[in-house]
């Protein structure tokens, strides 16, 4: 039996989390147990060590998920559960924001991850980072299936912008709102579609920040969407933008390379390891909104330099991101890792 600890929330309004894909895909391989879907974060981390506990004489591997947020203690709190009961762990670094959290701890970081114990990182970004502190690492990127993402090749466009992801401040969503204020400088009817579940204050500062501007017939905000329903609207749309201000490996990208969405985002974490500007995305600094308006205004003017992007990104995910070749890589390392019955 494998263990996945981390956070379920889909059924909570979130966007759902890689360790959700991971039990619905390796499921049909292995018996999986996993945790934990429960709002309250004292109750999932009871869940999360309960589940430790219960299956110890029959688990033969935890897969943990951590994150640089306060996510980060349950994960310790796991790990260090694991070794009492001498359980192999395979914890997978998610968190854009993990190198800050070693910065602050590090002691912590060299108690909890031993040198001899194998982290699986979805970037080079935080693999070279962590291979550097003494940290042994393995990249197994994020994946999607690429079947369910159709390929549009967008020939004419014009300034509609979409934007996927959780309506928090590290996402900086108040940035595409200032970006689509300045285009309609030169585009009066330019768009946004801003899709994502709410997860702190950040709906109330946009709200302003759009009445403030004048822009409330211009901007969508339909909320979390199922996966059919988004990529169903993203046909709508000609430019995808992510305005984060901490990253590592987000599959947001991954999906619209997939779609023949031209993407410009921001550089933030490991986004430069996974997008190459002007190649396959146009890449900018954070929070720098004229640049990423005169990066779209490229888009605009150049049909024949956003195409070509638009289908290298394509083929970027087709050979390196598709849940078919992924899959593979997990498998042969959950196998080499996995606790051997004497």
């Amino acid at each position: 039996m494998i263990l996945l600890i981390g956070n379920k929330l889909s059924n909570r309004g979130l966007n759902p989390t890689s360790i959700e894909k991971l039990e619905e895909n390796l499921s049909s391989n292995y018996s999986i147990r996993s945790a934990s879907d429960k709002q309250s974060s004292f109750i999932r981390i009871i869940e999360m060590l309960s589940l430790v506990f219960l299956y110890r004489k029959i688990c033969k591997l935890i897969i943990v998920d951590v994150f640089g947020t306060k996510a980060f203690y349950f994960s310790c709190l796991v790990i260090l559960l694991a070794r009492v009961y001498k359980l192999p762990v395979l914890p997978v670094f998610r968190g854009g924001s993990l190198p800050e959290r070693f910065n602050k701890c590090p002691t912590l970081f060299e108690l909890i991850f031993q040198k001899n114990q194998l982290v699986i990182c979805p970037s080079s970004y935080l693999s070279i980072f962590f291979e550097n502190k003494g940290i042994s690492t393995h990249i197994i990127p994020n994946y999607i299936n690429i079947e369910k993402y159709p390929f549009q090749n967008r020939k004419d466009i014009a300034p509609n912008l979409f934007w996927v992801r959780s309506l928090h401040s590290i996402y900086n969503p108040e940035m595409a709102i200032k970006v689509l204020f300045e285009l309609c400088k030169k585009y009066p009817h330019a768009r946004l579609c801003l899709v994502g579940p709410h997860k702190d204050d950040s709906i109330n500062k946009i709200d302003e920040l759009i009445k403030n501007l004048k822009l409330n017939n211009q901007v969508i905000i339909p909320g979390k969407l199922e996966k059919k329903e988004w990529i169903n609207l993203s046909k709508e749309y000609d430019l995808f933008l992510n305005t984060t201000n901490f990253d590592n490996h987000p599959v947001s990208l991954i999906e619209a390379m997939a779609l023949g969405l031209p993407i410009v985002s921001t550089n933030a974490g490991g986004i430069p390891n996974m997008l190459v500007h002007n190649k396959t995305a146009k890449l900018v600094e954070t929070n720098d909104v004229f640049s990423m308006v005169s990066q779209i205004n490229e888009y605009l003017s150049n049909s024949k330099q956003r195409i070509k992007i638009s289908i290298n990104a394509r083929k970027n995910v087709e050979s390196n991101f598709d849940k078919s070749k992924v899959l593979q890589q997990w498998i042969k390392v959950l196998n080499e890792n996995m606790k051997v019955d004497n």
